[in-house]
């Protein structure tokens, strides 16, 4: 569609894959990361090696992966089925109504049908592209730590805060550049809230450990 002498793309189609890479890409990262800060809650002695933890990590990527690709698939359907069968009991009541008498009413009706299937999401798009996220970004804390030795815990906490806050950066400038959106205001967000959640489950891994004691 032309608008004037420019090309118009409507970037709301963007929306549901671009969503994906945000949360894979988070989640990944907070894996990653609390593997390196809670490494002696979260393997064994013998695998502090570095190694036999890299070996560890992308074990837990790989089925974090798999397992937000199965969950995003599921969720993203009853996103569809609900949007399919809304829109297949507007078509039996609206599409009986006389076409000469609510020509207005109808030519509405019809473009929010439009609207709905142009954004209707793709499962395995949203599967495949959260979990590629998940796997790709959540590898750089691990890549960039890892190879730390154990003796140097504190380097390695700050390297890995340090990879996963600028992954986190990268992602949100990722979604906005591409969602044609505030470049700042998404990688504040993402910043933010990944950092959150980091704090979240560290909190809770410290709990549980003093439970347990």
């Amino acid at each position: 569609m032309e608008l004037g002498q420019k090309q118009y793309f409507d970037y709301s189609q963007r929306a549901q894959w671009l969503r994906a890479v945000v949360l894979g890409g988070l989640e990944g990262l907070v894996f990653t990361t609390l593997l390196m800060l809670n490494i002696d809650q979260m393997v064994t002695q013998d695998q502090t090696k570095s190694t036999k933890l890299i070996l560890t990590g992308f074990l837990g990527l790989i089925s974090g992966a798999l397992r937000i690709a199965t969950s995003e698939l599921v969720s993203v359907y009853t996103q569809v089925d609900t949007l399919t069968f809304q829109a297949k009991r507007d078509l039996k009541i609206f599409g009986r109504r006389d076409h000469h008498h609510h020509h207005h009413y109808d030519h509405d009706h019809d473009h929010h049908d439009e609207n709905i299937w142009q954004m209707m999401p793709n499962p395995t798009q949203v599967a495949v592209t959260s979990s590629l996220a998940y796997l790709l970004v959540g590898t750089v804390p691990l890549l960039a730590s890892g190879f730390v030795d154990q003796q140097h815990n504190i380097l390695r906490t700050c390297i890995a805060m340090i990879s996963a806050s600028l992954s986190m950066l990268l992602v949100g400038g990722f979604a906005a550049v591409l969602g044609k959106a505030s470049i700042a205001r998404s990688c504040v967000r993402v910043l933010v809230g990944g950092l959150v959640a980091i704090l979240i489950m560290w909190g809770k891994i410290k709990i549980y450990s003093w439970v347990s004691v």
